[in-house]
Parts: C-alpha cells; structure tokens; sequence
C-alpha cells in the first residue's frame, strides 16, 4: 500500500511540475481548431486530417486528466491532514497555473473561458482544503449567497 501511494504521490507531482510549464507554443497548438474534413478531401488528406484530429482531441483530454488524478489522490487519504497537505499542493499549481494562463490570456493564446474554468477549480480546491482543515465550513453564514 505504502508503494502505490508512494507512486501515486510522484506521479502527481510529475504532473504538477509539467502541467504549469507548457509553452505558449504548445498551449497554441493545442487550441487549433480541428482539421475540416470536406467531402471532396483526397483520401489521404482525409486520413491526415483524421490523425491530426484525433492527436489534438487526445491532447486536450490529458490535460483534464490531471484534474482526476488530483481528485484521485486526495481520495487516497482518510485523515484531514493527509488530505490538506495534497489539497495545499494541488493549490500552489493552480495558483501557479493561473498565473500562466493569465499571461497566455494577455498574449492571446488562452481564451478567457479557459482561464475562468482554471479559477472555478482552484475555487473548488480551496472549498476543498478549508473543509479538510476543520474550516470555516459550519460557521458559515445561513444567508443564501444572491447571484450578481
């Protein structure tokens, strides 16, 4: 048990160290439009265009898996302290992250939804940790939050 969390514990960490240093090249490339197919594609622009589709879709895909394997990882923890250490960590890389995406915002190579979809996760990390600290949770108001 102590070696699958162990391989766990590395393996989010590997992701937490790449998934901030993607470079704006690549997070460009990775927001390209897939490839139209047309009717009249000669059959091997059509197969090209399908493979460069389906690389870029597979892309896009593992970048939302790091948000499971967070989830994963903190499930992997009974006690609360356990649970905010990885809840901690998983919030310095989207602080981090954020931070990145902001610039990338700036330079036109995120859009905005994609920087607010950041924020609503780390959001909902720091629900998470403030929860698993003995937070604020029970002394909230009763006061129903109204929609701005």
């Amino acid at each position: 048990m102590a070696i699958v969390l162990c391989l766990c514990g590395l393996q989010v960490s590997f992701y937490a160290q790449n998934a901030t240093k993607l470079s704006p090249k690549v997070m460009a490339a990775m927001n390209a439009p897939l490839a139209e197919l047309k009717d009249d594609d000669p059959p091997l622009i059509r197969l090209r265009k399908e493979r460069f589709n389906a690389v870029l879709k597979e892309a896009k895909a593992r970048i939302d898996v790091g948000q499971r394997l967070f989830a994963a990882e903190v499930d992997l923890y009974d006690q609360a302290e356990q649970k905010a250490q990885v809840l901690q960590r998983q919030l310095d890389v989207y602080t981090e992250a954020e931070s990145n995406v902001e610039k990338w915002v700036k330079d036109g190579l995120a859009t905005e939804a994609e920087l607010e979809r950041l924020r609503y996760n780390k959001f909902s990390v720091e629900i998470d940790l403030l929860k698993a600290r003995g937070g604020q949770e029970n002394q909230e108001s009763r006061a129903q939050p109204t929609p701005q």
